[in-house]
């Protein structure tokens, strides 16, 4: 059979990305009107997403995390405006924060729409008298609007296929009501004519398009995330006029540079636009650059929030995380003295370091609510177990000093029973140390078993109400001023550089910890807190660790007495003076 192949004006009618870059019409950043640009690397992804969808015969929804100035809004508009000419008869909308961002990026969609010289047809693309104020009518008798989030007039359009809702993170709210959830209830998301694009910067992590990222990123959604961060743009250099520059940049690069270029492999070039555009564009802020020109999608989200732990030192710690020694369980002997550490690619154990003699360690305990837990929201993920084991800080036979540090992690969802009997045996591996349980949620049950068990278990003071006298009761009790109490000590800690965190988890949760809109450390919306507060657990306790000593297995007088020889080394035995006499 022949091969069929489409002529170009075919092709320009089907991919929007060829017509952009054929016939579409943009400013620049100095104000000069350029034709037939060429795509960016966002929007090369934006165009792409969109192909592919199309080829699929499905809607196409996605979600833009956005640098400033990087056009994703002119690659929305060019978007919306070739589907509008592919399909007739659609209605769509614009809606941004506020009236100044609807009006700006409308004009964008204008301008392509009144200078596209691709003969859609004989008279043009836009209907006779169809360039108005708030509304665009094209020869497709298709219909664009404008409109604000919040005003009195939005989701006048009615059921619209094609939307775009620019800057939806800086929506104002209205008590539980969120516009994003309104906007697109009037959306028709069924079938290949339909086309939606969110995009913004990002405004901290919360609200519909922090959950919509999350979600789309761990593909729990039918959004497409799409980002790009921005040493990837080309764009983002200054070249130097010479070599001597080139060093004596080089030269000038502090710690927090340096360790951009070496994450994220940028060069030279880059790292000069990046410190221009730091002092000139972000006022010498580097965490309102890393938020307004991210180069993770979650960092942005958290620095434009209020982080509880430092976050010059949690990039440090960041950077000193490491794999695991070894992966695996432990299984305690019949008689409970000892345990083995056994490697398991699947287990649920990760050790960084070997119980050590002399160290003194500790086991913290946060338990999830169990199974039956009611979690809500579309990034909402059930809680986990998380068992730490704390070693103290200690100077080595070298006069090395070692920082407290974690060094063994256990993280699963197993039933309270099974997880005894692993919390048992991992305090055991490590010389039957003490285990400090949270009681809050199924903690209590996990007590009962470890005092079963035999486990050295923390005991907390109280008042009791009954006796007015003080009493101890079993396990780590969590409340409001306990909380806080922990946490803040953590964070002193952090702020210490006093600590060896190697896990990659447990950091990653530190790193999503903020501090809300009504002052409370809490974890970002979508994220957790088990290892968080399993590490404030343990380090506002380390001073009750225990020390590991190696069992000396005793022998009884009666047998030495019938054995001499377990007085001798090397296999000499020893004789009585009575007898070499004889």
């Amino acid at each position: 059979m022949a091969k069929t192949s489409l002529n170009p004006a075919d092709l320009i009618r089907l991919d929007a990305g060829v017509w952009f870059a054929t016939y579409g019409t943009i400013k620049d950043k100095r104000g000069k009107v350029v034709k037939a640009p060429k795509p960016n690397i966002l929007q090369e992804r934006m165009f792409k997403y969109y192909r592919e969808c199309q080829a699929k015969g499905e809607p196409c929804k996605m979600v833009v995390l956005k640098p400033r100035q990087k056009g994703a809004s002119t690659c929305s508009q060019a978007l919306a405006y070739h589907h509008f000419m592919k399909y007739k008869g659609l209605n769509g909308s614009l809606m941004g924060d506020i009236a100044g961002t609807s009006d700006k990026v409308f004009e964008i969609f204008r301008r392509f729409a009144e200078s596209d010289q691709f003969p859609w047809s004989a008279s043009g693309s836009l209907a006779k008298g169809g360039s108005k104020a708030d509304t665009i009518e094209l020869i497709s008798k298709s219909v664009y609007g404008k409109e604000t989030a919040g005003s009195k007039n939005a989701g006048r359009s009615g059921t619209i296929q094609v939307g775009n809702i620019t800057e939806v993170a800086f929506w104002a709210t209205s008590g539980t009501t969120d516009p994003a959830l309104a906007y697109l209830q009037s959306l028709y998301d069924e079938g290949e004519v339909s086309l939606c694009i969110a995009d913004s910067t990002p405004n901290g992590p919360s609200g519909w398009f922090y959950d919509t990222c999350m979600a789309s990123m761990k593909e729990k959604n039918d959004w497409k995330f799409i980002f790009a961060a921005w040493f990837e743009f080309d764009d983002s250099v200054i070249p130097f006029k010479s070599d001597e520059e080139k060093e004596d940049f080089k030269q000038s690069l502090d710690e927090d540079e340096q360790r951009e270029m070496e994450k994220f492999g940028c060069n030279l070039e880059q790292m000069q636009w990046r410190r221009r555009t730091v002092m000139d564009k972000c006022g010498g802020d580097r965490d309102k650059f890393r938020q307004e020109y991210p180069s993770d999608p979650l960092e942005c989200f958290l620095l434009s929030s209020r982080p509880k732990f430092n976050t010059a030192c949690m990039t440090e710690l960041d950077r000193a995380t490491r794999p695991p020694l070894l992966r695996g369980s432990v299984v305690a002997q019949e008689d409970g003295r000892s345990a083995t550490l056994l490697p398991d690619e699947r287990g649920n154990l990760e050790v960084w370091e070997r119980p050590k003699e002399g160290c003194q360690y500790l086991v913290s305990i946060d338990t999830c609510t169990g199974e039956d837990q009611q979690v809500t929201g579309i990034t909402a993920d059930p809680d986990y177990h998380s068992v730490q084991v704390w070693r103290t800080a200690y100077r080595d036979h070298m006069g090395v000093e070692h920082p407290t540090a974690l060094v063994a992690l256990h993280h699963s969802r197993l039933d309270i029973a099974y997880l005894a009997e692993e919390v048992a045996s991992i305090s055991i591996l490590y010389g039957k140390c003490i285990t400090v349980p949270e009681v809050n949620n199924s903690g209590l049950a996990l007590v009962k078993y470890l005092i079963e068990y035999g486990i050295p278990v923390y005991q907390r003071k109280r008042m009791s109400q009954v006796t007015k006298q003080v009493e101890k009761s079993y396990g780590w009790n969590t409340d409001r001023a306990t909380r806080k109490t922990i946490i803040d000590h953590l964070a002193t800690l952090v702020l210490e550089k006093a600590l060896d965190i190697p896990s990659p988890k447990v950091i990653d949760e530190m790193k999503s910890f903020v501090i809300n809109s009504k002052g409370k450390p809490e974890a970002a919306p979508g994220h957790h807190d088990d290892h968080v507060l399993a590490a404030a657990i343990a380090l506002y306790n380390i001073d009750a660790a225990t020390s590991l000593k190696v069992r000396v297995r005793r022998v009884s007088q009666k047998r030495i007495a019938k054995d001499p020889t377990y007085l001798c080394p090397d296999g000499w035995s020893r004789v009585p003076l009575r007898d070499m006499l004889r």
